[in-house]
C-alpha cells in the first residue's frame, strides 16, 4: 500500500479525505516499479456560480520520477474517482514510456543525432521542508512575442518543461509546458479568450488564479502544492510571472522586463 498525504482546502469532509486516500494507495498495483509516497490536494470552492467546484490533484513518487494528475468535478466525490481513473491512465503511460526507452540504444552512434536520443540524466527532486524554502533565483528577460504553436517549438528546442512568452493572438503574458498526458498546454490568464479551437494540437487552459495574486501568495501555493511550476499574474507588475521548483527543492521565479 502508498503512504499518502491529503492536504484539504476549503468545503473537504473528512469521509471525502479518506475516500482520496483509500484510491491512491491502491494505485501501486498498476505498476512494476516502487510507489514512494503519494501527495493528494483536495479543494472545494464554495461559489454556487461554478459547475466544477471540486478540484482533485495528485502527484506519485515512482522510484524517484514524478507522475501527477488533476480533475475538477461537480462533487468532491466525483473528482476523487475521476484522479484515481486518471491516475491508473498515467501510470500505464509512464511505464510505456520507460519501455520505450529502454528498448532505445543509450546513445547514437558517433556523428549520428536523432529525435528521442537519450539527454543527460537530471538530477532527482530535493524533498525539502515548506518552512525551509525560498526563492533562490529570480530571471527577468524581455518576452519574445509569439503565436502559441512557436512559443511550443521553443520549448522543445530548449528542453525545457515550461516557457513563458507573450501571445501574439491574446496579446497577453502566458506559458506553454509539457502536459503529463505528453501533449503540450498553453495556460493563459483567467478571462483571457484564446480564441476559436485551433488545429495545432495544444490544450488551452485557463490560469488556476483566478486573480492577480501577490509574490507571497504565489509562494504560499506552492508550499501547499508542491508543483512543477505555477503560472499566475503578479498583481504588483500587472505582468504573467512563473515560480518553479528548482531541483534543490527551493523556488525560482521567471518574470518578463519592464
Amino acid at each position: 500500500m502508498i503512504d499518502v498525504s491529503v492536504t484539504a482546502m476549503g468545503v473537504v469532509d473528512d469521509r471525502q479525505k479518506d475516500r482520496a486516500r483509500e484510491r491512491m494507495a491502491r494505485l501501486d498495483r498498476y505498476i512494476d516499479e516502487p510507489v514512494l509516497g503519494a501527495k493528494v490536494v483536495l479543494k472545494g470552492e464554495s461559489n454556487p456560480r461554478l459547475e466544477r467546484p471540486a478540484r482533485a490533484e495528485a502527484e506519485l513518487n515512482v522510484n524517484g520520477h514524478i507522475v501527477r494528475g488533476h480533475v475538477a468535478a461537480a462533487t468532491m466525490l466525483e473528482a476523487v474517482d475521476e484522479l484515481s481513473t486518471q491516475m491508473k491512465h498515467q501510470l500505464h503511460s509512464f511505464a510505456d514510456r520507460r519501455s520505450r526507452l529502454a528498448r532505445r540504444a543509450p546513445e547514437p552512434l558517433p556523428g549520428e543525432w536523432h529525435h528521442g536520443a537519450w539527454a543527460p540524466r537530471r538530477p532527482g527532486y530535493c524533498s525539502r521542508p515548506v518552512e525551509e524554502r525560498s526563492i533562490l533565483r529570480r530571471k527577468t528577460f524581455a518576452l519574445g512575442e509569439l503565436a502559441p504553436p512557436r512559443a511550443a517549438a521553443a520549448m522543445l528546442d530548449l528542453d525545457h518543461d515550461f516557457y513563458l512568452f507573450y501571445d501574439s493572438e491574446t496579446k497577453s503574458d502566458a506559458v506553454v509546458y509539457r502536459r503529463d498526458d505528453d501533449r503540450i498546454g498553453v495556460i493563459h490568464p483567467v478571462g483571457v479568450s484564446s480564441g476559436a479551437p485551433s488545429q495545432d494540437g495544444l490544450v488551452r487552459e485557463a490560469s488556476r488564479m483566478k486573480e492577480p495574486i501577490s509574490l507571497g501568495t504565489a509562494v504560499s501555493e506552492m508550499n501547499v502544492l508542491s508543483h512543477r511550476f505555477m503560472f499566475f499574474i503578479n498583481a504588483e507588475s500587472g505582468r504573467g510571472n512563473v515560480i518553479y521548483m528548482r531541483y534543490d527543492g527551493n523556488y525560482g521565479l521567471i518574470e518578463p522586463a519592464g
